[in-house]
C-alpha cells in the first residue's frame, strides 16, 4: 500500500512541478515587465510614503501654532530623508562595484550576480529619486513658512523662542476644546499644560464652553463655521493670555527664560535685552569652552 501511494505521489509530482527552464523562466520575466509598464510608472508616482497634501497638512507635528515648529518639522524630514539619499547612494555605488568585479571574473555564477546587481542598482535610483522629490518639496514648504510669516532667513533661536508662549497657549486651548467635545470635561492633563503658562484651569474651562455654545448657536441657524472661526477664538485666548506665563516665572523664581550665554543668536535683540556679542553664537561658547579647558 505504502508503495503504491509513493508511485501516485511521484506521478502526481511530475505532472504538477516540471523542471523549470531558466531561459524559457527569464523570457515570461521580461515578457511581464515589458507588458506591464504601469507597474514601473506606478512605483514611480506612488514612490513617496505619504502624499504631499498629507506629509504637509496631516503630520501631527504640523498641527501646531507657531511657523517656526512647522519649519522646525521640515529640517527634521530633510535632515531623514537626507540619511536616506545618503544610504541609497552607497547602496547603489557598492553595488556598481560588485556589478564590475562579477564580470571582471566572467563565469557564468559571476555574470548572473552581475544581472541581478543591476537590477537592485534600479531599485536604488527608484529610492534615490523618491528621496530626493520629498526634500524639494521639505524644502519648498520651510521657505514658503518662512516667506508667508515674515521670517528673516537669518533667524536665530530667540525668534524661535518668542513665538513659544503664544504656540503653548493656543494649543492648551485646542486642548481644551477636544476635551470638552470628546468627554464634556477637562483632563487632568490639560489642566496641568494650562497651569504650567499661567492660566487658570477654571478660566480657561468657562471661555471653551463659552466658544462650543456660540458654535452651537450657528450651527442650530443651519450654517457651519469655517476652520478661521476656531483659529480666531485662539487667536483671542493668546491676547487675553500672552504675559500669563510671568506668572508662573515668578512663582518659579525664574528672572528670565531666555539667557545670552546660553543662546545661538545672529543678530541683536535689544527689546530682550541680548546681544549677539554675549551670546553662545557670538563668542561666549568658545570663552565657556576655554574656561573649561584652563
Amino acid at each position: 500500500m505504502a508503495e503504491e501511494t509513493a508511485l501516485v505521489e511521484k506521478q502526481v509530482f511530475k505532472g504538477i512541478y516540471k523542471p523549470l527552464d531558466v531561459n524559457q523562466l527569464e523570457s515570461k520575466v521580461l515578457e511581464v515587465e515589458k507588458n506591464v509598464p504601469q507597474l514601473r510608472h506606478g512605483k514611480r508616482m506612488f514612490g513617496r510614503q505619504n502624499s504631499q497634501h498629507t506629509s504637509q497638512l496631516m503630520s501631527l507635528t504640523m498641527l501646531c501654532d507657531s511657523p517656526f515648529r512647522r519649519m522646525k518639522q521640515c529640517l527634521a524630514q530633510i535632515e531623514r530623508k537626507t540619511g536616506a539619499l545618503r544610504e541609497a547612494y552607497f547602496d547603489m555605488k557598492k553595488k556598481a562595484y560588485k556589478v564590475t568585479q562579477w564580470e571582471k571574473a566572467g563565469d557564468e555564477y559571476s555574470m548572473i550576480k552581475a544581472e541581478e546587481g543591476r537590477v537592485g542598482m534600479a531599485s536604488s535610483q527608484d529610492s534615490i529619486e523618491h528621496a530626493m522629490r520629498e526634500i524639494n518639496m521639505f524644502q519648498t514648504a520651510y521657505e514658503d513658512i518662512r516667506e508667508q510669516y515674515g521670517i528673516p532667513e537669518d533667524w536665530d533661536e530667540a525668534d524661535f523662542e518668542e513665538s513659544e508662549a503664544e504656540n503653548h497657549i493656543r494649543m492648551a486651548f485646542r486642548y481644551c476644546i477636544q476635551r470638552l467635545m470628546e468627554t464634556g470635561r477637562i483632563d487632568r492633563g490639560t489642566t496641568e499644560y494650562l497651569e504650567q503658562w499661567g492660566i487658570h484651569p477654571m478660566a480657561a474651562d468657562k471661555l471653551t464652553r463659552g466658544y462650543l455654545e456660540e458654535v452651537d448657536k450657528i450651527l442650530e441657524t443651519g450654517k457651519a463655521p469655517d476652520i478661521n472661526h476656531m483659529h480666531n477664538f485662539l487667536d483671542k485666548m493668546v491676547e487675553t493670555f500672552k504675559d500669563s506665563h510671568k506668572d508662573m516665572m515668578k512663582r518659579i523664581g525664574i528672572k528670565q527664560i531666555l539667557r545670552a550665554e546660553a543662546s545661538m543668536l545672529t543678530h541683536d535683540h535689544p527689546d530682550q535685552e541680548l546681544f549677539l556679542e554675549g551670546s553662545f553664537g557670538g563668542g561666549a561658547g568658545v570663552k565657556q569652552l576655554e574656561s573649561q579647558d584652563s
